[in-house]
């Protein structure tokens, strides 16, 4: 499976030199500044269940990686979605196995991160502003009512909603993937991106 990684340059170099690359988590600003732990350990607890566990009992968060953007798979012009670089980066073109890769709404993933809970109504189609608004409400009564644990669990559930499937028909515009780890030979092109 093709995917796209922007990575800080050290990660490139520590690849060449190293031949694998696993997520540090202490240096990833997501974790570190914005608090993303729950998610974090929620997206690893399904790649566990869908994908397998680690290589290494050492690898705690996976490596992220573009599937598609604006609906396209193909390679992100980084000009273009404005992803600025704070520093000297690399956009890697990498070939990771498919079964080696769970992917995900990058839309909806915000959710997740926001720890809200995803509405069943927001997958069905054909439900006019007022009918979504609708099941919004039957939902929100619903999980109101529910304990504590099973609003977790509920919660938990409606996660499950961002995670996508490479063959069906029709996927999301933005679709983000994580794998366990990056190896030197899963790398097929490299553009260096500069501030």
């Amino acid at each position: 499976m093709t995917l796209w990684t922007v990575q800080p340059y050290y990660v490139y170099e520590l690849l060449q030199l190293e031949g694998v690359y696993r997520c540090n988590s202490d240096l990833s600003q997501c974790l570190v500044e914005f608090g993303y732990t729950k998610a974090y350990d929620w997206i690893c607890k399904q790649m566990k269940k869908r994908i397998g566990n680690p290589p290494s009992p050492n690898i705690k968060y996976p490596v992220w990686a573009w599937y598609c953007l604006d609906g396209k798979h193909k390679r992100p012009d980084m000009r273009k979605y404005d992803m600025k670089v704070s520093e000297k980066s690399v956009l890697l073109e990498i070939d990771i196995p498919e079964s080696d890769v769970l992917l995900t709404d990058e839309v909806d993933w915000h959710i997740v991160l926001n720890d809200n809970l995803v509405y069943k109504a927001s997958y069905i189609s054909g439900l006019s502003d007022e009918e979504l608004e609708l099941e919004f409400k039957k939902e929100d009564v619903y999980y109101a009512n529910l304990s504590a644990k099973e609003k977790l669990a509920y919660k938990e559930k409606s996660w499950e909603n961002v995670i996508v499937c490479s063959t069906s028909t029709s996927l999301p515009s933005y679709v983000q993937a994580t794998f366990w780890e990056l190896k030197k030979q899963q790398i097929k092109k490299t553009w260096i991106l500069r501030e």
